[in-house]
């Protein structure tokens, strides 16, 4: 309903609240809001697989790496914030905007540092992120954007686990969860220039380091979740160093059974299976 208006008619208030004409009557008008793509009377219902919509990537050297958002962003849009540091001071308040978003920070033992940040935008979040990456020799950052995500389940842990593997030429990933699971791989590589995933995971966005030099590279993917590994991901050379993380874009059940093709464990027919 829209705000009530109220004029002095000289002895009371009345109503003055704008009408709209439907054709038929006057009527209140509905209030709108516009999402950075269109007019919206509301937000769209969560979905209970999220769905890609777009990715920024850099890898840059410095004490600060400024990333933006993915233009065609929207309200209600998740946006997940991917920072990979080849080392440096391990800071309380690490990402600097938009503020009062809290990261999570895992430090490997090889030294290199990950670190997270999900949170559903908004125009006063701003249109650029900025990691403070102090005494990284080089660091990669990704911005993903998800729609039709659960922004009243998004977590203060998105990542719900973290593996480190080092000398290895494969990359085995962690069963995926509910609803839309992003696999974020980062090695730490001089040869690396090629990676490939396994069937049934979709690439997204990649930024490898520069061949010859030792530095850091980072590869997303995603998946609908089906609480088994999708395999693993290889890659064309032996890495120093790599680690997975698994990171959960929440979205919401309708209560049905869900069918996805080709994985092991959830494309299974029972005998009262009906496909719509």
């Amino acid at each position: 309903m829209a705000n009530q208006v109220l004029a002095f008619d000289g002895k009371t208030w009345v109503d003055r609240t704008p009408q709209v004409f439907d054709g038929t009557t006057w009527r209140a008008a509905t209030p709108l809001y516009w999402d950075g793509a269109e007019w919206r009377t509301g937000a769209p219902p969560p979905r209970e697989f999220p769905s890609y919509a777009g990715n920024a990537s850099s890898i840059v050297s410095g004490d600060v790496a400024e990333l933006p958002v993915p233009a065609d962003v929207r309200t209600g849009d998740l946006v997940v914030s991917v920072c990979a540091q080849q080392g440096g001071a391990a800071l309380p308040s690490p990402l600097l905007a938009p503020a009062g978003v809290l990261p999570t920070v895992y430090t490997l033992r090889s030294g290199v540092r990950l670190l997270v940040a999900v949170w559903p935008w908004e125009p006063s979040r701003g249109s650029t992120t900025v990691w403070d990456t102090a005494g990284s020799t080089t660091t990669a950052v990704m911005n993903l954007l998800y729609r039709g995500g659960d922004t009243a389940s998004v977590s203060l842990t998105p990542v719900v686990g973290i593996t480190e593997h080092l000398g290895v030429n494969q990359v085995p990933l962690d069963a995926s969860q509910d609803y839309t699971t992003l696999y974020a791989v980062l090695t730490v590589s001089d040869t690396l220039t090629g990676a490939a995933w396994p069937d049934g995971v979709i690439p997204r966005a990649q930024r490898l380091g520069r061949f010859g030099t030792q530095q850091i590279s980072l590869m997303t993917a995603d998946t609908p979740g089906a609480g088994a590994s999708p395999g693993a991901l290889r890659l064309d050379t032996t890495v120093e160093t790599a680690a997975v993380a698994v990171i959960t874009i929440p979205g919401r059940s309708d209560g049905r059974p869900t069918w996805i093709l080709g994985d092991d464990r959830a494309s299974v027919l029972g005998t009262t299976t009906y496909l719509e």
